[in-house]
């Protein structure tokens, strides 16, 4: 992902400097998991997209098929019509095969699931830094939660890598996230 310690949303006024290592980690990862989260649900949407941009023709296609070859089962055809026909159905089969190959509706599931994920660890992060915040917790016991947070950002980096994000997306993501960032602060 990228670091974002000079991007910090920590509500803590103390000069960069004086803010301990320890919340400028858990609010790097905290903004890394919402980077994450942000990337995962605009390719879920993508994915989604591309689900029903080829999963729709197909449909309509076969039904026109099966609709004009069920009437004209009994008429000939024209040279026209068979050539028409032939046609939509490699259309159908071509777009049928994209949609099988690139499985665009296990994709959009499998980035929503990670965005979610993600998007514990981000909440989590935000917990731990408030309750630090506002006293119930101290410096030690919030560098004690750290390597959990890592291990399970580490784990849900590890299930991600079968669901990718393209360029594209992540920098849409990043925009996105650096432009709700600005508004708040």
């Amino acid at each position: 992902m990228t670091d974002s310690s000079s991007q910090t949303c920590h509500t803590d006024m103390r000069p960069a400097a004086d803010i301990p290592s320890t919340l400028k980690l858990i609010d790097s990862l905290r903004f890394n998991a919402q980077l994450g989260k942000h990337s995962h649900f605009f390719a879920s949407l993508k994915r989604r997209n591309l689900h029903i941009l080829c999963g729709v023709p197909v449909v309509v296609i076969n039904l026109i098929l099966g609709s004009v070859f069920f009437a004209l089962l009994q008429a000939e055809l024209p040279d026209w019509g068979k050539w028409l026909s032939a046609g939509l159905a490699l259309l159908a089969a071509a777009l049928g095969g994209v949609q099988t190959f690139f499985d665009f509706k296990k994709n959009c599931a499998g980035h929503r699931e990670v965005g979610n994920d993600y998007l514990g660890l981000a909440r989590e992060c935000e917990r731990l830094l408030a309750l630090y915040d506002d006293g119930l917790m101290t410096l030690e016991q919030l560098a004690a939660e750290l390597r959990r947070l890592n291990d399970e950002y580490a784990d849900i980096n590890e299930r991600a890598e079968m669901f990718i994000v393209s360029p594209r997306e992540y920098e849409y993501a990043r925009q996105r996230l650096a432009t709700r960032t600005q508004r708040r602060g």
